[in-house]
């Protein structure tokens, strides 16, 4: 698994979890959802956690594993044959067979974003005050969530233009109208202060919303 560069951002979409400390961003949930996308490292060793009701399925450098939930005495605990999983808050403790993993912490921040790259994202973008996340799948749609998730946008994703050496997404349907431009350059987060690769712009409706974002590599 490819690390990423993103660290907490701030969003505070309503009806997702949040981040701790000051920048809120959503925890890798789909709408309607009850699971969750989280990536855990331990130490220089790192892996992907995606709950559902009654077990998580372990997505790891070279393995797949899917185990179910047991009584535990405190936290969430799942095994499956040589496999354990245990988490606690931030923490958690994984087995596979003869190799233990102590003190994995969880990186908040960056299960959106492995969340929306195991969906077929290709590229997500977030802005602040108010907060919104853009998210474009090729051929597929296209999704704005903005305003601290009071307003929900998804319209199919349409041919990319090429204007002056920005990337231009245009769509419209017969209530809302969804322009992207998207140009290679560095960009900071207003609030964090973290840096993207983009440069964004989205005109929702004929409100502008500036912010950064970055292309996702496929699975």
């Amino acid at each position: 698994m490819k690390p990423l560069r993103i660290t907490c951002t701030g969003l505070g979409l309503a009806l997702l979890m949040a981040c701790s400390g000051n920048s809120r961003e959503p925890a890798g949930m789909l709408p309607g959802e009850s699971g969750r996308t989280l990536v855990y490292a331990c130490g220089d060793f790192e892996f992907v956690a995606r709950t559902g009701p009654g077990e998580v399925a372990l997505y790891l450098p070279d393995d797949y594993r899917v185990l179910e939930q047991v009584r535990s005495a405190s936290g969430a605990r799942y095994e499956s044959g040589d496999a354990m999983f245990w988490s606690k808050g931030d923490e958690a403790m994984l087995d596979i067979g003869r190799k233990h993993y102590r003190g994995c912490q969880l990186d908040r921040a960056r299960g959106p974003w492995e969340d929306a790259r195991r969906r077929g994202v290709s590229f997500r973008a977030v802005g602040q005050e108010p907060g919104w996340v853009l998210e474009i799948q090729p051929e597929r749609n296209m999704l704005m969530v903005a305003d601290y998730g009071s307003r929900r946008v998804l319209l199919p994703t349409p041919e990319v233009e090429l204007l002056d050496g920005r990337e231009r997404y245009d769509a419209s349907d017969e209530r809302n109208s969804l322009l992207v431009e998207i140009e290679l350059h560095h960009c900071f987060d207003s609030m964090s202060g973290e840096a993207y690769s983009n440069r964004v712009s989205v005109t929702l409706n004929g409100r502008e919303y500036r912010g950064c974002g970055e292309a996702l590599e496929p699975l």
